[in-house]
C-alpha cells in the first residue's frame, strides 16, 4: 500500500503538468476566438467606412460636375450677341446640348442594363432611367419653344405647350421671381401667366423693360431688387444663390 501511495505521489507532478497544459490550451483557444471575433468586427467596420467613403466620393463628383455644367450655362447666356438680337430672349445652345446628352445618356443606360442584365437590373431600375430620359425632353422642347421678344409695349412670348401671345407691360398685375424654379412669373389682370426662365439670353434688356414700363405696384419688392441687379448685368444664378447677391443682398 505504501509503495502504491508513493507511486501515485510520484505521478502527481506529471498529472499537474497535464492539467496545466490543458488549461493553457483552453485559454489559447479562447484567446484565438476572441481575436477572430475582433478581426471580423474590425473588417465589417472597415467595409462600412469604405462604402460610406465611396458614397461621399460619388456625391462630391456629382456636385462638381453639376457645378461645372451650370457654370457653363451661366456663361453661355451672357455671351455678347448681335445688336439686332438684344431684344430677343433665347436659350443658349448649351441648353439644347444638355437636354440631348441627358436624354441619350439615360436612355442608353436603360437599354444596356437590360441587354447586359445583371442582379441589379429590374423593372423599376429601368423605369427610373427611362423617367430621367423623359425629363430631359422638355428641356429640348423648351429650347425651340421658349423664344420671346421684348419691346416698349410688352412681351411677345412663345410656349412649349399651347399657343403664344402678346403681353402688355401696363396690363401686368403681378411680377414675381421664384428662386426654387428659377424663373420670373408674369401675370396679367386677365389671368394670363407667362414664365421667363433665368437660363435665357437677353435677361438684362427684359429686366430694363419691366422696370421702365410696368407698374411698380405690380412688382414684388424682392423681385424688384433682383430685376435691378439683372438690368445691370447680374441675373439670378441658374444654380444656387443669385449671382448679384453681393449687390442686392437677395438670395
Amino acid at each position: 500500500m505504501v509503495q502504491a501511495g508513493l507511486a501515485l505521489n510520484d505521478e502527481d507532478p506529471f498529472n499537474g503538468l497535464t492539467i496545466q497544459r490543458f488549461n493553457a490550451a483552453k485559454r489559447s483557444a479562447a484567446s484565438g476566438r476572441e481575436i477572430a471575433t475582433f478581426d471580423c468586427m474590425h473588417f465589417s467596420v472597415l467595409t462600412a467606412m469604405a462604402s460610406q467613403s465611396n458614397s461621399w466620393l460619388q456625391w462630391t463628383l456629382w456636385a462638381i460636375i453639376m457645378s461645372l455644367v451650370m457654370g457653363w450655362v451661366a456663361q453661355s447666356r451672357m455671351r455678347p450677341r448681335p445688336a439686332d438680337c438684344d431684344q430677343q430672349l433665347r436659350h443658349p445652345v448649351s441648353t439644347l446640348i444638355i437636354g440631348l446628352v441627358g436624354f441619350l445618356l439615360f436612355a442608353a443606360i436603360a437599354v444596356i442594363s437590360n441587354v447586359f442584365s445583371n442582379k441589379t437590373t429590374s423593372w423599376w431600375t429601368t423605369a427610373i432611367f427611362l423617367g430621367f430620359a423623359l425629363l430631359a425632353l422638355p428641356v429640348v422642347g423648351d429650347y425651340f419653344a421658349a423664344r420671346h421678344e421684348v419691346s416698349r409695349e410688352g412681351l411677345l412670348y412663345g410656349r412649349l405647350l399651347g399657343d403664344g401671345g402678346f403681353l402688355c407691360w401696363d396690363e401686368l398685375s403681378s411680377v414675381r421671381f421664384s428662386s426654387s424654379m428659377k424663373w420670373f412669373r408674369l401675370e396679367t389682370q386677365s389671368g394670363t401667366v407667362v414664365r421667363v426662365s433665368v437660363m435665357l439670353m437677353g435677361l438684362p434688356v427684359f429686366a430694363q423693360m419691366i422696370l421702365a414700363y410696368a407698374r411698380s405696384a405690380a412688382i414684388d419688392p424682392t423681385t424688384q431688387m433682383i430685376l435691378h441687379a439683372t438690368a445691370e448685368g447680374n441675373p439670378p444664378s441658374v444654380w444656387g444663390l443669385s449671382e448679384g447677391r453681393s449687390r442686392t443682398g437677395v438670395e
